[in-house]
């Protein structure tokens, strides 16, 4: 059984024996295909159907000079499939003939069914490269478009991060004989780590360290959103001098911050330490909300953390976290970190972690740029996550 082709091919014969071409012609009509027929490959210089032929059926030494015809008039040459009909040329030649581009070769004299399979085998071949055309095209396509939006997200992702930036703190700030810093190092562009602190009524530092869940813009944005909340807060108390207010801080706070973050259903949750230092009096009210790694207090005697512990913010609706108040030393370091810097220590328990801490950070300098240093953690390391510092120190800076 001759296998037929249901879709309608144009065919250009060309060989110089009418009886090869009538015989030819006769099947290839027969499967439903459109034929022309040239006796010289000078005689293609005319060919007229639909610009281009898609199989082209031509006596053997006759394929090059056709394909030499066809590139110059025809576009799309690639797709043009050629069987070369051969009867005494000698192996080597047949051989070279078949091992060319979009080239079969079929000998003479030929069977109907032969003359079919190899007709199929060609036209499949011309539709393979086709298909495979159209999908690189596509595949260019879409990279170009997936470049112009990585660059178009790497854009925002950049000026995001300037945003970020421009909204954190100076660093550091020296006000005899207090000092306070911030750093972070972010993982990606953007950070769900944040620090921040403001000064209120000359007597007191609000600040807060707080690492969102996730990564990227999402996390990003609640850092902002929460950065503007206590910009509002802090400036509606300074602005009234309610003085008792800002002496409960940070009271209320994380409640207030939990409220928004479920209400808004933000499928957000943050660990935070936040706290309010009275400087006239040199003590501290701070609330914990399950913050890991635990503040550190770092003085004369060495290095301890502080105590407290309180659920994540914005995970659950209510709820309420314990203010912890602490007398402060005359001359004493606080450090907090997020979580990102348990992920760059060796050790891999808990306690371990916290010992080596404890231990590296024993008799650190007051300088912020200090701190990860002395933990073996550089500011260009490929960090598994964000990484942010808050430094707060008193009697290392009288001048």
């Amino acid at each position: 059984m001759i296998p037929a082709d249901v879709s309608q091919q144009s065919v250009l014969i060309v060989h110089d024996d009418p009886r090869i071409r009538s015989r030819a012609s006769g099947l290839l009509r027969k499967l439903g295909h459109s034929v022309e027929l040239r006796s010289a490959p000078d005689a293609v210089l005319d060919f007229k159907s639909a610009g281009r032929p898609d199989l082209v059926l031509c006596k053997l030494p006759w394929c090059d000079d056709i394909r030499d015809i066809l590139t110059q008039t025809c576009p799309k040459k690639h797709s043009i499939q050629y069987i070369q009909l051969f009867s005494n040329q000698s192996v080597e030649q047949v051989m070279d003939a078949f091992n060319k581009e979009n080239c079969d070769c079929l000998p003479i004299p030929f069977s109907e069914r032969t003359l079919a399979l190899s007709v199929g085998r060609a036209l499949e071949r011309r539709d393979l490269i086709a298909r495979n055309l159209r999908t690189q095209r596509r595949l260019l396509r879409s990279n170009d478009q997936l470049e112009k939006s990585l660059g178009a997200l790497e854009s925002d992702a950049i000026a995001g991060r300037q945003l970020q930036q421009s909204l954190l703190p100076a660093s550091p700030i020296v006000q005899p004989p207090y000092y306070y810093a911030r750093k972070i190092v972010p993982s990606l562009y953007l950070s769900g780590d944040f620090v921040n602190y403001a000064p209120a009524l000359d007597d007191w530092l609000l600040f807060y360290l707080m690492d969102v869940s996730g990564h990227g813009a999402s996390s990003a944005f609640v850092t902002i959103m929460v950065r503007q909340l206590m910009r509002r807060i802090v400036r509606r108390q300074v602005s009234s001098k309610d003085r008792e207010s800002i002496a409960r801080a940070p009271e209320g706070f994380l409640e207030r911050m939990n409220t928004i973050i479920c209400d808004n259903e933000l499928e957000k949750h943050l660990t935070i330490f936040s706290g309010s230092l009275n400087m006239k009096k040199n003590s501290l009210r701070y609330v914990i909300g399950a913050h890991l790694p635990l503040p550190i207090l770092i003085t004369d005697e060495g290095a301890r953390f502080l105590p407290g512990k309180g659920r994540p913010v914005g995970l659950f609706a209510g709820g309420h976290w314990e203010v912890e108040e602490l007398k402060l030393p005359e001359k004493f370091i606080l450090l907090a970190f997020s979580d990102g810097v348990l992920e760059q220590l060796p050790q891999e328990s808990l306690e371990a972690q916290e010992n080596f801490l404890l231990e590296k950070l024993k008799g650190c300098p007051a300088n912020i740029e200090a701190v990860l240093p002395r933990l073996g953690i550089e500011s260009n390391d490929n960090l598994a996550d964000d990484i942010a510092v808050l430094m707060i120190a008193r009697g290392y800076h009288e001048a």
